[in-house]
């Protein structure tokens, strides 16, 4: 079962889907100028065939196009993502009918060097080579203002630069901002900080635990239990759509997103419940 340090980098993206678009251009890939991100289904299945998941799916809308982004976390080396990478790269292709990239998130320089390797597909001429993002891909960022303007830039940073040389910036970093974006009433606080902490190496989380606790003005209590009550809401509205895909019953990416975006855990019982016999997805939501 996927684990908090896998599901936090690529919630980042559907938090903040420009996120795609920021990590593309540090990595050298030339996009045209970017109207509009948004999240769409990773889901990559025919209702007949085997479920096939990625971990995000991103759509940029740019001024000559779009481009979609199959976003994969990867901490450790698995040989079947050879073989579902490049389905993954072809379902989005022919289902928002544009160009795809694969982008891997690896924070185990080990783990990202096997991800980068050239993956040959059998056909002459085509093979595929990953865009794995590196440290050096991702800015250190240390200052609240650059981090509350960016959130989930920061956790990023946070995520590849929270153990070694640079721990302790990246604590205070982390301190800093949570308390600027709270004292602002930026809604954005709690879940910037309750992502950080799942990213963070178990020494600098207890460092910024240590922090919270004793500097801070807001709860750190407070805090655990709007991610718990996240958690919950996100477990349920994952059912929904488990249950609702094991039916044969389709959902479009806005129903999907209507799902997902849902916070009333009352709500998602009660769709929960429409799900287990309800013949179309309108039903369910109506």
């Amino acid at each position: 079962m996927p684990s908090q340090e896998h599901d936090v980098p690529a919630e980042l993206f559907r938090w903040s889907p420009m996120l795609a678009a920021e990590l593309l251009t540090e990595m050298g890939i030339r996009l045209p100028e970017i109207r509009r991100a948004r999240d769409v289904s990773e889901s990559f299945t025919d209702f007949s065939t085997k479920e096939y998941t990625a971990d995000a799916a991103i759509v940029l809308e740019t001024v000559h196009g779009r481009t979609g982004v199959v976003v994969e976390v990867q901490r450790k080396k698995a040989d079947d993502k050879r073989w579902t990478w490049p389905l993954y790269l072809a379902t989005l292709r022919n289902r928002q009918r544009c160009p795809t990239v694969l982008l891997v998130i690896a924070p185990d320089p080990k783990v990202a060097e096997w991800c980068a390797t050239e993956i040959d597909t059998g056909h002459p001429g085509h093979t595929l080579t990953p865009l794995v993002l590196s440290r050096d891909h991702v800015p250190l960022l240390k200052d609240a203002e650059e981090i509350a303007a960016d959130p989930a830039m920061g956790v990023l940073s946070a995520l590849f630069h929270g153990d070694g040389e640079h721990q302790n910036d990246v604590v205070q970093a982390g301190f800093d901002t949570t308390n600027l974006m709270a004292d602002r009433g930026d809604e954005r606080f709690k879940r910037y900080y309750n992502h950080l902490i799942a990213v963070l190496p178990e020494a600098a989380r207890k460092a910024l635990d240590m922090k919270m606790n004793t500097e801070s003005l807001y709860s750190y209590s407070e805090f655990l239990s709007e991610a718990a009550a996240k958690g919950k809401a996100e477990g349920v509205a994952g059912a929904v759509l488990r249950v609702l895909k094991k039916r044969g019953v389709a959902v479009t990416d806005e129903q999907r997103e209507r799902i997902v975006g849902c916070t009333d855990v009352e709500q998602l019982d009660a769709w929960l419940d429409r799900a287990i016999t309800a013949h179309k997805a309108a039903d369910v939501l109506d």
